[in-house]
């Protein structure tokens, strides 16, 4: 009778669970009693077997989630990181490059071990043209999670990071394992196309295009092949396949034409029939016009007159961005007054290219007067950009030979501007303006300024080695060695298998004496490559002289060729030997010095040394 009454009178016993639950329900009470009566009633084996249960669920959720719990939570920071690389990419397609590395950077933080976030680095700090792309490459390696297009683009990265024959060693062991493509083919172009050595492209190329006749610019990547080879039928072949392209009216038959143009060197009758079709074809826009000019004329020159005046006649109606490529042609060809004729200063003050163009010939015309009333002009603030103003400015200060500091002042505010507007091409100007006008200050200053502007830009390489060169050149002039040494060991850590930054590099580290057990075997390295370098003979002689091993110092300075040295480096020749006991040859070379000529202070404490008595 106890047993069948209802213990919990709160519930309904009419009431009962759904027939599937009840032995769930059942089994649950009996773990967990839900009243006071029922656990009276739960037998001790019961509460044994209950507490035994409860506790191996708790232990096992607890080792579970210690197991599990870092892979559950990778997987949320990699399913964020995966939304943050879409947002990236999508910023990229926008136009918003710079957040979208910003982003992409802040997605591989918060989840360093996300496969689309190292490879939407990777993408990114290739095309920026940066070490840290193969980082992120190595990431991707690590992991086993390359992709035909990561090898791919790492073979890009290695190009453009100026490491020629990683990238194609890389290719080749690509192409062992890769089967041909378009994609693979315009790389194969890239980093093998200018090189002597491409038999194995030509093959891979003419195969393929033989079995896809359709694609036409694999046919355009195999005559450019054909035509760097250097061999005399490869490149006939290569002429006659270009020329069959170009007589195509499309898109690809105007970009063999572009390529046609930076040949060498033309045959009368190609450059004739180069000429006629860039003028005649149906794609082509005035740029290609000016260039079938330019081509007229160096394969005319008499008749330079006739046609100027020609083309002028031809270009009087056009306006603004149509006249541009013309006008630049004329300044270029000194037609300094076809300028003025062609283009009336109500025109010229309207457009920014067509205002300098006119400027740069007045400047030419020596019309000074002309130039300074317009840079002057409040009308043209809203035509040209305050950087080039100020060049302007500048530059008309030293025409009209106003004093030193004037000149000076005009400089550095232009360099300035240049660098508040992250503008490195005008900045490369500037830097190069004041080196030939004896400002080297402010060019050290606005070639440093220079190479960070192009870095961050990811400028064309070119820039920054034209900004490191004229650096180093700057240093020398300024006569400071401790920049000179900066300067080269960056320019070195930048292109490290140029020899010209590494014999700079040396020969300033030898001067003041660092490292010079590694600069001496850094310098009979290259002079073992070179024999007969005078300059890297007396680096070596230098080093041996630093390491007071004047026997061996005075061996290399033999059979040189002092002309072909600096009158710094030919101090320097003269105290190694001097202290070698060889005096009078010595007292020989120091006499041959200008004792005003630019020396670094190394240089002229040796110049000073050699004239003891």
């Amino acid at each position: 009778m106890l047993w069948n009454q209802n213990i919990d009178p709160s519930k309904d016993p009419a009431k009962k669970p759904f027939l599937l639950w009840r032995p769930f329900v059942a089994a649950w009470q009996w773990l967990v009693p839900p009243t006071v009566a029922h656990r009276d009633r739960q037998s001790p084996l019961a509460r044994w077997i209950a507490t035994f249960i409860i506790l191996s669920i708790c232990t096992t959720l607890i080792i579970l989630g210690i197991v599990y719990a870092r892979p559950i939570k990778d997987s949320i920071k990699n399913m964020r990181a995966e939304r943050m690389v879409k947002e990236a990419r999508r910023m990229a397609e926008n136009g918003q490059m710079i957040n979208a590395v910003m982003q992409a950077q802040e997605a591989y933080q918060k989840a360093p071990e996300s496969i689309e976030a190292i490879r939407l680095n990777f993408e990114y700090f290739t095309l920026m043209k940066r070490d840290t792309a193969l980082y992120f490459y190595d990431k991707l390696k690590e992991r086993d999670a390359l992709t035909s297009a990561d090898k791919q683009l790492h073979v890009r990265c290695l190009l453009n990071l100026g490491k020629p024959k990683e990238s194609s060693k890389a290719l080749e062991e690509l192409m062992r394992v890769e089967q041909p493509s378009e994609a693979l083919m315009k790389l194969a172009e890239d980093v093998w196309g200018q090189r002597e050595q491409n038999k194995p492209l030509l093959n891979v190329l003419r195969n393929y295009t033989q079995t896809h006749p359709e694609d036409k610019e694999s046919a355009l990547r195999l005559a450019k092949v054909q035509i760097a080879s250097g061999n005399p039928g490869e490149v006939g072949q290569g002429m006659e396949l270009l020329w069959k392209l170009a007589d195509q009216d499309d898109t690809l038959g105007l970009q063999t034409l572009e390529y046609i143009v930076t040949l060498p060197s033309l045959t009368p009758d190609d450059t004739t029939r180069l000429i006629t079709r860039l003028k005649s074809h149906p794609r082509g826009d005035d740029r290609h016009y000016v260039t079938a000019l330019q081509r007229e004329v160096r394969q005319f020159p008499h008749r330079k007159k006739e046609i100027v005046a020609t083309a002028a006649i031809k270009y009087r109606d056009k306006k603004r961005d149509e006249l541009m490529p013309f006008v630049r042609w004329l300044f270029e060809e000194s037609e300094f007054l076809q300028i003025l004729a062609i283009l009336p200063e109500k025109e010229a003050k309207t457009h920014q290219g067509l205002l300098e163009n006119y400027l740069n010939a007045l400047t030419f015309l020596q019309r000074f007067d002309d130039v300074e009333r317009l840079v002057n002009d409040p009308e043209i603030k809203n035509v040209l950009d305050p950087t080039t103003v100020a060049m302007f400015k500048a530059h008309l200060a030293y025409v009209l030979k106003k004093p030193a500091e004037e000149l000076r002042s005009k400089l550095i505010s232009a360099k300035d501007m240049a660098e508040v507007n992250g503008r490195y091409p005008a900045l490369l100007r500037i830097a190069q303006y004041g080196e030939d006008r004896g400002h080297f200050d402010i060019a050290e200053d606005a070639y440093r300024l220079t190479i960070r502007a192009a870095q961050r830009a990811s400028a064309p390489p070119r820039i920054e080695r034209d900004a490191y060169t004229g650096l180093i050149k700057a240093c020398e002039a300024n006569q400071n060695t401790e920049t000179l040494l900066q300067a080269t060991q960056a320019a070195v850590a930048r292109w490290p298998d140029d020899t010209f930054y590494l014999e700079r590099n040396l020969y300033v580290s030898l001067l003041v004496g660092k490292n010079t057990e590694l600069s001496l075997r850094n310098a009979q390295k290259l002079l073992g490559i070179q024999p007969k370098d005078d300059q890297r003979k007396l680096a070596v002689a230098l080093a041996y002289h630093r390491l007071q091993d004047i026997q061996q110092a005075v061996f290399h300075l033999q059979y040189m060729d002092l002309n072909r040295l600096t009158e710094g480096q030919r101090a320097v020749f003269a105290s190694i030997a001097r202290s070698g006991g060889f005096r009078e040859e010595a007292a020989g070379v120091i006499k041959a010095i200008d004792p005003k000529a630019r020396m670094l202070p190394e240089e002229k404490r040796c110049f000073e040394k050699a004239l003891l008595p």
